[in-house]
């Protein structure tokens, strides 16, 4: 696992996703193909590191291995360039979150797998509210 992950690292730590030359749509995750076109014809591009809560929810019992970072605040953001991701939202107090909140692109570990000493990290988001 942890080498496709290695592979995939810009993916995940600069919220890469892509761009259509033809009609300027943008994905993330990144698209083969573009939903509104269907040409095949794709840039990288970086997503911005902005955008607004559209809606969120608290997860109050995880999965294993997560329990240190109970509750788990999971929310879908529309980025700033109006592409949509789901993403942990995180650094924030409960009762400050709002639908709405403004929110930036924060780089954390997402977990740990202790027996071999691998770390992953990746992209969350804390919110500006």
């Amino acid at each position: 696992m942890a080498i496709s992950y290695w592979r995939r690292r810009d993916r995940y730590y600069r919220l890469l996703g892509n761009r259509c030359t033809q009609c300027n749509s943008e994905y993330y995750p990144p698209a083969y193909l573009c939903r509104r076109c269907g040409s095949e014809s794709l840039v990288d591009v970086e997503m911005p590191t902005t955008g607004q809560i559209l809606t969120y929810t608290i997860l109050r019992e995880v999965m294993s291995g997560f329990e240190g970072q109970q509750p788990i605040v999971i929310g879908i953001v529309q980025l700033d360039n109006g592409v949509k991701v789901l993403g942990q939202i995180v650094d924030t107090p409960l009762d400050a979150l709002k639908i709405g909140c403004r929110v930036r692109l924060v780089f954390r570990k997402i977990r740990d797998e202790s027996n071999v000493g691998q770390i992953y990290y990746g992209y969350k988001f804390t919110a500006l509210c």
